[in-house]
């Protein structure tokens, strides 16, 4: 491209910003504003609204429970009530064989087999 060519490309994309510039300012082409509530209203009627799904089972059981942060109160309080059923402090078998009037056992093995690979973690039953 010579330097003659680009003084003709340069005066013809000024004359097209001049014409851009002229058609944006010329009210005779801009809509009226009648013609542009009527798009509008017929965009809106024909726009369809969206559906809100309902909310899920799971979220509403822990909206009820008081969000994540009562979730959590129940995990933690699960947690605790496994642990103390599967390890009991010392003094509550006593208090329960004395509100019961008598001893309660549970044996979970046929009498006289001896696996300790189950009690491995220190949850053993001892026979009383």
């Amino acid at each position: 491209m010579t330097a003659s060519d680009k003084d003709t490309v340069d005066r013809d994309m000024n004359a097209l910003d001049a014409l851009f510039v002229e058609a944006v300012n010329d009210a005779s082409t801009q809509p009226s504003e009648s013609f542009m509530a009527r798009v509008v209203t017929d965009a809106l009627a024909r726009q369809s609204m969206p559906k809100i799904a309902p909310p899920s089972l799971w979220v509403q059981i822990t909206a009820m429970v008081g969000g994540w942060q009562g979730m959590g109160g129940l995990v933690a309080a699960t947690c605790a009530g496994f642990w103390i059923g599967i390890n009991p402090p010392e003094g509550l078998p006593t208090q329960l064989e004395t509100f019961l009037g008598s001893e309660t056992s549970v044996s979970l093995l046929e009498d006289g087999i001896e696996d300790t690979g189950i009690f491995g973690f220190g949850w053993d039953m001892e026979e009383g």
